[in-house]
């Protein structure tokens, strides 16, 4: 990511990285952060929909 031109202070986005455990993956949240509020909602949508899908064909249990 690009540092602000006015000096070594972090960027918003950066700064939010740093808060980030080390044992996540931050590259996933950058990914994330770039994409608009619409597109990550989109996205997290189409994921509860695939998991609902994926729920309903596993078998049941006894």
């Amino acid at each position: 990511m690009a540092r602000e031109e006015s000096g070594d202070d972090p960027t918003w986005d950066q700064r939010i990285l740093a808060l980030v455990d080390a044992g996540v993956d931050g590259t996933l949240i950058e990914e994330n952060l770039r994409r608009t509020p619409t597109e990550r909602l989109r996205r997290m949508q189409e994921m509860a929909r695939f998991l609902e899908e994926t729920r309903d064909r596993r078998p049941a249990t006894a």
